[in-house]
């Protein structure tokens, strides 16, 4: 009888500690997923800000991008204005000589005739 109720005993504490451990081991995964469902969660918050970011940066390159264009293009307008007057300029003074030219060359013609 004290066999038995030793080999009852140890039966016991043995299926305890199986119920023990299978709890904890329980436990402990619990835990593990609750961890994983929060990196998972951390992961997605991550990856939506990064998109965030990406469009927040590629707009203000486009913004850049058209800052320059415009610039440039106010910069060229800016040339093109000044060698405009520049060519009329020179146009006007080119045709004054000319008309000297003619002024001289009728003279000359006068006095050779006159």
């Amino acid at each position: 009888m004290e066999i038995t109720s030793f080999i009852l005993g140890v039966c016991a504490v043995i299926v305890i500690m199986m119920v023990v451990g299978t709890f904890v081991n329980y436990m402990t995964t619990m835990s593990l997923k609750k961890e994983i469902n929060n990196l998972q969660r951390e992961n997605e918050n991550l990856y939506r800000e990064l998109e965030t970011k990406e469009r927040q940066l590629y707009d203000f390159g486009s913004g850049l991008d058209q800052n320059l264009r415009d610039e440039l293009e106010k910069l060229y307008r800016h040339i093109d204005s000044r060698v405009d007057k520049t060519v009329v300029g020179v146009s006007q003074q080119i045709s004054d000589i000319y008309r000297q030219l003619d002024k001289l060359e009728n003279k000359e013609k006068s006095v050779i005739n006159g």
